[in-house]
């Protein structure tokens, strides 16, 4: 049972450290996946041990976006478990939270765009549907606790965080230029070129909350 057990550990190990090396590589240029070889290379491994791990490179990131899921979804989760106070307060937090968790993980948003055109599509079905099944337990989770924190009816809380997401990735695709873009003196002048993701989303988020709770003093 203890080497089994180590075992194990050992393979959750190597997992992490494709995943680290996929990110990393990632982050270099978030417009592309880097290959299975480059991957292999930079987390030190030979190629035919990532096999062993993941069939394809959209497998990989298909992973690397579920754990950052389960991270986002956990934190929510846990905001609103832990908050008190005025409900103006609790959702106040919680957005604030929500920005700097995507401030502090540049690359998610960029990540999860290539989910459903490209990495999902490239999934074999009974990995498509972990994927998902994981999702959605995680969302489940996160609207009850939305729901007790704000006192509000059953499924509620799913509803609003759903289109709080849709609200975020659409606000994002339509600021994401590329660079060559915005580097651009033209594009200087574009009324999209002087809108801050950040800022933008954080009053949307709170506008948004605001209408559909209605007064948020209570």
């Amino acid at each position: 049972m203890v080497r089994y057990a180590q075992a194990e550990q050992d393979k959750e190990a190597r997992r992490d450290d494709i995943l680290g090396a996929a990110l990393a590589l990632f982050l270099e240029d978030t417009r592309r996946l880097p290959a299975v070889a480059a991957i292999a290379a930079q987390a030190g491994l030979a190629k035919g041990t990532v096999y062993l791990y993941f069939k394809t490179k959209e497998q990989i990131f298909a992973a690397l976006l579920s754990r950052e899921w389960d991270a986002l979804l956990a934190k929510i989760e846990e905001n609103f478990a832990a908050s008190t106070g005025p409900k103006e307060a609790v959702v106040g937090r919680f957005i604030d939270g929500f920005v700097a968790f995507l401030a502090s993980h540049s690359y998610f948003l960029r990540l999860d765009s290539l989910g459903y055109g490209h990495l999902e599509a490239n999934l074999p079905p009974d990995e498509f549907w972990r994927f998902k099944q994981s999702f959605s337990l995680a969302l489940n989770r996160a609207g009850q606790a939305v729901d007790r924190a704000l006192l509000i009816p059953p499924g509620d809380g799913l509803a609003l965080l759903l289109r709080s997401y849709a609200l975020t990735r659409g606000l994002y695709q339509t600021l994401d230029f590329p660079d060559r873009v915005r580097g651009d003196n033209r594009f200087h002048d574009h009324p999209l070129a002087r809108i801050d993701f950040d800022v933008e989303l954080q009053t949307a988020l709170l506008q948004y909350w605001r209408g559909a709770l209605g007064d948020l003093s209570e």
